[in-house]
């Protein structure tokens, strides 16, 4: 099964949820799930990427 993930489409999400990934490292997984629902994040991905860290993308820096 290709476990690729497809190229970063919402650009605004995917900088949430980079953010998020920097909260998880200071201040804990909880605190990313907060800050991520309050972003609207979807539940879906809030799980993948806090919960399977090996499936989350590249973080790409857009300038």
């Amino acid at each position: 099964m290709d476990q690729h993930q497809p190229d970063r489409q919402n650009h605004v999400m995917a900088n949430d949820v980079d953010t998020a990934l920097n909260i998880e490292k200071t201040s804990g997984a909880a605190n990313a799930w907060v800050y991520m629902t309050h972003k609207a994040v979807p539940r879906g991905v809030i799980k993948r990427v806090l919960a399977f860290p090996k499936l989350r993308r590249n973080i790409i820096k857009i300038k």
